[in-house]
């Protein structure tokens, strides 16, 4: 992961200084104000006061499934960028947000809305409704950027760059490590009984491990309604399988629990939304060992960015995981691709910025180049590298120091 480039300090800062030296020597305040800037992990304010470049965004903060922490952000992201980084060559980031179901009409009636507003292009947060909004996106000649690819539409549609796959790839990525580190040969996979649940659930995981070497995969859906799931963990449990994958977005901890509740001593493996902190803590201790694939680093300047700017400008309380992560990098990325154009961008250039050259610079990440072969049947998709981290204590730790995964070669596509 290669380091973004800091702004440097305002003209107005530096004149400033450079005529208190003139009058003899700066001044105590210019001391304390320089000292507060290079001590905070947002440099010095580099304010963008242009005509505003509007964004849309659709996010599933209603029914089964939510993830607002997507939205909060590239909220924090983008008041960061207009404040600390000149936003995008001068022009401030303004979202214009709303708020999906995890359906096609409502996302589809979003972006209709959107559409209206006249935006640069669609910042991509996590709707798994996207069947029904990235039509209407492709038919307005706006690309479609970062956030979390959901569905294989998303994945392959001509005007969307995805700078990592979170819930193909690094769900594809965990499962060959099961098989290859942990050597497992017997697994349960616990996935959400709904449309976006079964993808991972019954169409990613188990093929992969198996392709990996696991011998036998079973498979059980969980309502996501289910206010309590121990039958169906007592079911996956009863034959002690070598590895317990848990595939469950919301309420982990519940499910986690109720593992440690019944009994099982093995491995589990976990997806991302497991390692939030209001996740960790629910599960009362259930958690620790569980291993996760992350495309996000979390550690150095990047992260530390992250999350000092989610508690300066993210609502509080707001978790801490791989989707916030990912709307954060996307404002981050966006920008940074977008600063590369000269003029107002169009959906031509923009889709340019990020499809020219190749291992671009990915926000806490892994590079990526768009080159239609990062992850097979996914031609949008541009990075399929993870990092393995494990629980221990409060928080996730890298399990494989300087240690990429891939599901290159096992994973063959939806």
């Amino acid at each position: 992961m290669k380091s973004f480039r800091m702004p440097i300090a305002a003209t107005a800062m530096v004149g400033v200084a450079a005529l208190a030296v003139a009058v003899g020597g700066a001044s105590a305040s210019t001391h304390a104000a320089a000292h507060a800037a290079a001590s905070s992990p947002f440099g010095a304010v580099h304010k963008a006061t242009g005509t505003p470049y509007t964004f849309g965004l659709i996010n599933d903060e209603t029914g089964q499934v939510t993830f607002p922490e997507a939205r909060q952000a590239e909220i924090a992201a983008a008041d960061y960028v207009n404040e600390y980084m000149d936003g995008i060559n001068g022009h401030p980031i303004k979202l214009a947000d709303c708020i999906g179901d995890g359906t096609a009409p409502t996302s589809a009636r979003c972006a209709s809305e959107l559409v209206a507003k006249k935006p640069l292009a669609i910042l991509g947060a996590a709707d798994s409704g996207t069947p029904g909004s990235e039509p209407v996106y492709e038919r307005a000649g706006l690309d479609y950027l970062g956030g979390i690819p959901f569905t294989p539409v998303e994945q392959n549609a001509k005007n969307s760059i995805q700078f990592w796959s979170v819930s193909l790839g690094d769900n594809a990525a965990a499962s060959v490590y099961a098989a290859k580190t942990l050597k497992a040969k017997t697994a349960v996979v616990l996935y959400f009984s709904n449309s976006q649940g079964e993808i991972a659930g019954l169409h990613i995981i188990p093929p992969v491990m198996k392709a990996a070497g696991v011998t036998t995969v079973d498979t059980i859906g969980i309502p996501p309604t289910t206010p309590d799931p121990s039958p169906e963990v007592a079911s996956a449990i009863a034959d002690h399988p070598d590895v317990v994958y848990v595939d469950i977005p919301n309420n982990c901890g519940v499910v986690l629990k109720d593992l440690k509740s019944l009994g099982y001593s093995g491995k589990i493996v976990g997806i991302d939304p497991c390692t939030s902190p209001q996740a960790i803590a629910s599960a009362a201790g259930a958690a620790q060992g569980m291993y996760i694939a992350s495309p996000f680093e979390r550690s150095g300047s990047q992260f530390d960015l992250f999350l000092a700017a989610m508690k300066k400008w993210a609502a509080p309380n707001t978790a801490i995981d791989s989707i916030a992560e990912a709307g954060f990098a996307t404002v981050m990325n966006v920008r940074a691709g977008l600063d590369t154009v000269k003029g107002k961008p169009t959906s031509a250039s923009i889709l340019k910025a990020f499809t020219t050259g190749s291992n671009h610079a990915n926000f806490m990440s892994h590079s990526y180049t768009c080159n239609g072969k990062a992850v097979a049947k996914a031609v949008s998709i541009c990075n399929d590298y993870y990092v393995i981290e494990q629980i221990k204590g409060t928080a996730p730790v890298i399990a494989n120091p300087n240690t990429w995964i891939t599901s290159k070669g096992y994973f063959k596509g939806l």
